[in-house]
């Protein structure tokens, strides 16, 4: 069946096309599409096209239930070794695909091997002090370091280098007398060692394509072999690169076929807001630690100099390609993305070149296939189409020296699509409901007047996939409170993460309007039952605790967002509004569906509420110690603002909620 809207039907009849390669595949498409085709008992006629737009690699991966990063096992009766190698790998065999059986990433198949990662750096120079240009400007060192995955420190780190250089404890130095023999022992270097991961700090946009401009502008033309099959040549190309720093730019994307290209500041502006993205900036922000005090202006007398100067010149290269596997090691990014393409589905390298939609694609397509749907290759375009978004309850602005708790719906939006059952296959219209003659308790209307069967009628794919994800997480993190090796804790630890970002994914993407299977219907009803529920929460709130029901205050949402409502009990102690905060939480979750939850987090004492997503206050979760000063949208974190300005209003509010000191918070502002 297709998978767009409800049917009762059981078994429809398809037309299944198979094409040896991409390029016959979008022929066939346009021929059944665009132009019309007949075969057998099907008359000549246009006809749509089912899973016709998904990426080949994820075709496989998912008619052989394989996921990124998860073990592969081949029969050996079925291994035949090829009589010339493809590849330059230490083993090689070719295989067919029936032989092939894929583990799930559980229990002994979720261990992590060994993989090898190299970081890297390089440093030219100009011999007019500009900033360098491959087409004239030579490479003069290149630092390598190589570590496996799970441990911390490295197994090899070697320096190549245009001229002589004095020894480096722990670090094997090369010098060469020429730059065309350094570029090509450090393509040696690569093919030896033979890297899983290459990674650095922006070796996307300038390392790598310098490196290979250098190489062409010297006729190295075996240099950019560095990947792992024999005759791919590597190269850089521009696309399009999406971050929530710096939105939609130009990047490079370089390819090194069978290694995985990790460019280190690409996952720093994704996933951290710095005022600075520099190599130093972020070092200092996560590792408390700085790069080597060499100037860029320093750079070509320490290399015109003698051994010492080219020695310091090499350690200031080899920290830069050390800091990375640092950072990278402090943020766990890498096991976050391994457990996140095991979690979704997807290649590894898909996480960084592709956003958010083909994770979602991906689980979608493999939940489909078990259950019989396909999936129509919907021609989207772009629409001005809009739906109403969350709820803001008005703020009730001020000061307030009394405790204030905060109540958050777990997971809002996916346990809205599994309490109300929204889906792509159980989606109706009246049409529909009548040609099934279904009752009205067969079906949910939503507030914003869309249509879905429930759960004991059909239940949908989507509110399936969330509640698989939201256990599998639940797992996760009661495996994570009794491991206690670090390794593990780790990869627990990102599986869960990896398992909450995708829970929170599927309602983006039902909403994005030039996505692959949009459905405004879904995203809508979503946006409308969260309304519904923050204006509920309110009501039954301000009902229930008041003087008329015998409590010593009547309470008051003094403001709301979206899934979250904070509450002025009226006490003054804090253990009383925290027991009021989780009585009500309680109460206020008694009137849902199921698995909709409303949690006591936290409270905040004193509070000070400015306006809209602005707002500060210090954040109590036990009665005997505030965790921290929690702000929001206000100049201490958002980073258009100097750092003047950041650390006068950090300083007034220290004095506000901290010291309780008003009057000299005031003081401290005129004076400034």
């Amino acid at each position: 069946m297709s998978i767009y809207g409800y049917s009762d039907h059981k078994d429809l009849l398809f037309i299944r096309v198979n094409c040896t390669s991409q390029t016959y595949l979008n022929a066939s498409k346009k021929l059944v599409e665009s132009i019309g085709f007949q075969f057998e008992q099907f008359p000549f006629m246009t006809y749509p096209t089912y899973e016709s737009n998904i990426p080949v690699v994820m075709r496989f991966m998912i008619d052989l239930r394989m996921t990124g990063m998860c073990w592969i096992q081949v029969d050996k009766r079925s291994c035949v070794q090829p009589q010339i190698n493809a590849s330059n790998c230490q083993i090689e065999y070719e295989v067919s695909y029936k032989s092939i059986y894929c583990h799930p990433p559980e229990q002994e198949w979720s261990r992590i091997p060994p993989l090898r990662i190299m970081s890297f750096d390089i440093e030219c120079i100009s011999e007019s002090n500009a900033f360098p240009e491959a087409e004239k400007d030579p490479v003069i060192q290149i630092a390598c370091v190589l570590v496996k995955f799970g441990q911390s420190e490295p197994y090899s780190r070697c320096v190549f280098t245009l001229n002589s250089c004095s020894p480096i404890s722990g670090t094997t130095v090369k010098s060469f007398d020429c730059e065309r023999k350094l570029l090509m022992a450090f393509t040696e270097f690569v093919n030896l060692s033979d890297p899983d991961f290459v990674l650095g700090y922006n070796i996307l946009n300038f390392d790598f394509p310098y490196l290979l401009d250098r190489a062409k502008s010297l006729n190295l033309d075996e240099f950019d072999l560095l990947g792992r099959l024999n005759n791919f040549r590597t190269r850089a190309k521009d696309t399009i690169f999406s971050s929530k720093a710096y939105g939609t730019r130009e990047s490079k994307l370089v390819n090194l076929d069978g290694r995985i290209v990790l460019d280190l500041i690409q996952v720093i502006q994704r996933d951290y807001k710095l005022r600075s993205y520099s190599l130093n900036a972020v070092s200092s922000h996560f590792l408390n630690e700085q790069k080597e005090d060499v100037a860029h202006s320093m750079i070509p007398d320490l290399f015109r100099g003698n051994d010492d100067t080219r020695k310091r010149l090499a350690l200031y290269c080899l920290k830069d390609a050390i800091l990375p596997l640092k950072i990278s090691d402090h943020i766990m990014c890498l096991y976050n993305y391994i457990e996140m393409a095991r979690v979704t589905g997807v290649p590894f390298n898909y996480l960084l070149a592709r956003g958010q939609q083909v994770k979602v694609i991906s689980q979608l397509y493999r939940k489909a296939k078990e259950d019989s749907y396909f999936i129509p290759a919907l021609k989207v375009e772009a629409s001005d189409e809009q739906y109403e978004g969350a709820t803001v309850i008005e703020p009730d602005k001020g000061f307030y020296n009394v405790p204030i708790a905060t109540l958050d719906f777990a997971s809002l939006y996916p346990s809205i699509m599994m309490a109300h059952n929204l889906c792509y296959t159980t989606l109706l219209d009246p049409k529909t409901i009548s040609a099934y003659n279904l009752k009205e308790s067969d079906y949910t209307i939503t507030p914003s007047g869309d249509y879905f069967v429930k759960p004991h009628i059909k239940k949908g794919v989507l509110p399936i996939i969330l509640e698989d994800l939201i256990s599998a997480r639940k797992r996760a993190k009661a495996e994570l409170k009794k491991e206690t090796d670090s390794a593990k804790k780790a990869c627990l630890d990102g599986r869960q993460l990896a398992l909450k970002i995708s829970a929170n994914s599927v309602y983006g993407f039902t909403g994005a309007t030039v996505g692959k299977l949009p459905c405004i219907q879904i995203s809508q009803s979503v946006t409308a039952f969260g309304r519904q529920m923050i204006e509920l929460t309110k009501e039954e709130v301000e009902k229930r605790y008041n003087v008329m029901n015998g409590y010593l205050h009547d309470a008051k949402v003094i403001y709301g967002d979206t899934d979250s409502v904070m509450i002025k009990f009226g006490s003054n102690n804090l253990e009383e509004v925290m027991n009021l905060g989780r009585e009500a939480s309680t109460f206020v979750t008694s009137k849902f569906i199921k698995p909709i939850s409303l949690e006591f987090e936290k409270c905040y004492y004193p509070y000070l509420l400015i306006n809209k997503k602005r707002y500060a206050g210090l954040y109590w979760t036990k009665c005997d110690q505030y965790d921290k000063m929690d702000t929001k949208g206000l100049e201490t974190v958002r980073r258009d603002n100097c750092r003047l300005v950041q650390t006068l209003v950090d300083k007034c509010l220290r004095m506000i909620l901290i010291d309780r000191d008003v009057e000299g918070a005031k003081e401290y502002w005129i004076f400034f």
